[in-house]
């Protein structure tokens, strides 16, 4: 990327940024799942039932995290990816 797609708005940044907040965020839901696993492992120490509800919870509550993470980093890519398609469009159109 150029100096002037930065300050000429050819290229859209935003991709870019919403790339790298999907990884951040994956990070982010992976470590709390890890502290809610050790959390269960601890619970487990005084009432094994409960801390093995609380492990199976922190499993399904982190795929369902990731799954919804990636939804709406997607979806704010296809927004973007509208703009682009849009200009492709008025391209094509022929001159008034």
């Amino acid at each position: 990327m150029r100096l002037t797609d930065f300050f000429g708005f050819e290229k859209m940044l935003a991709e870019n940024i919403i790339r790298f907040l999907y990884w951040l965020g994956l990070i982010v839901i992976v470590l709390f799942v890890f502290g809610s696993l050790a959390g269960s492992i601890n619970t487990m120490s005084y009432n094994a039932w409960l801390g093995l509800l609380q492990f199976v919870v922190a499993l399904i509550g982190g795929a369902l995290g990731i799954l919804f993470w990636r939804v709406i980093c997607e979806m704010y890519l296809v927004f973007l990816s509208m703009n682009d398609r849009l200009k492709e469009i008025r391209e094509r159109l022929p001159e008034r």
